[in-house]
């Protein structure tokens, strides 16, 4: 066991949906990852640095207004910041939490908040929705890159939401289409965010710590506060664990990787598309 991950941290994900790891990175890395993340996004600003097509990877989805920039799928375009994770705890700590044996990097979310504008509050969601997959080795590795407290967007969580047995159909799903039967409409996980009754958990935490949230956890973030200065950012990248296995999803959009003749339904997704990276010694 990783000496950062206790009992205690166990045990707080299983129940809540999400744990908190302090001090999982070093200072050191944090630094590293923020000049990977930061170099990125001026490059795209100032158009010096082009991303294109990744084979059998979705494309770059990049936002950037109003103070908050979003960057989804940097991960495998970018190898100063695999080098960074790979030569890291990362895989290890988010596994002796999720008790996986063997770690897959998925798909990677970064996140910059400047501004004081509402949208930088991320709305409430859970992350299964649209994924093509069955399981529960598929957490958010989500590390805070500056301090976070109360006015500077903290993630928030509702408690429990980890242990639902049906899924959502997300607010993005595929017009026209039918769910199976297990998903549950996006207007239900809204009504249980905003029940009076409703446990919601604020994470406050500090540049390299760890939250770790699990596939069905209902999470969203609040907004930065008026007249907070600074910045708030954040590097996330989803796993996929030992128990993930490939399930199409008829309510989402097909990635490109969908398309391989590698991907079997029931299977887990294989190691020529998503490398193991980490892998428990027996």
């Amino acid at each position: 066991m990783h000496p950062k991950v206790t009992q205690d941290i166990i045990e707080t994900y299983n129940e809540v949906g999400v744990t908190h790891v302090v001090g999982a990175m070093t200072q050191e890395w944090v630094a590293g990852m923020t000049k990977v993340i930061d170099d990125a996004i001026l490059g795209i600003r100032t158009g010096t640095i082009a991303f294109g097509p990744q084979e059998m990877m979705p494309d770059i989805q990049y936002e950037d207004h109003d103070g908050y920039v979003r960057l989804v799928n940097l991960y495998p375009r970018l190898p100063e910041m695999r080098n960074l994770v790979e030569h890291s705890d990362c895989a290890q700590i988010v596994a002796d939490v999720i008790g996986s044996d063997t770690m897959q990097p998925w798909t990677d979310g970064t996140f910059l908040k400047e501004g004081e504008d509402e949208a930088t509050a991320t709305p409430w969601h859970n992350d299964e929705c649209l994924f093509p997959l069955r399981g529960h080795h598929a957490p958010s590795m989500w590390i805070a890159l500056t301090d976070v407290d109360l006015n500077n967007a903290p993630v928030q969580t509702l408690s429990g939401s980890n242990k639902d047995a049906h899924r959502y159909v997300s607010s993005w799903a595929l017009d026209g289409v039918k769910p199976p039967p297990n998903f549950h409409t996006w207007e239900e996980l809204l009504e249980r965010v905003h029940a009076p009754y409703a446990d919601i958990r604020v994470w406050e935490v500090k540049a390299g710590d760890m939250l770790i949230i699990h596939p069905k956890t209902i999470h969203a973030s609040l907004p930065r506060t008026a007249g907070q200065f600074g910045r708030r950012v954040a590097f996330s990248l989803r796993w996929l664990g030992s128990d993930i296995r490939y399930e199409n999803n008829p309510t989402s959009k097909k990635s490109p990787f969908q398309n391989s003749p590698d991907i079997k339904e029931g299977e887990p997704l294989p190691a020529q598309l998503f490398p193991t990276t980490w892998r428990r010694n027996t």
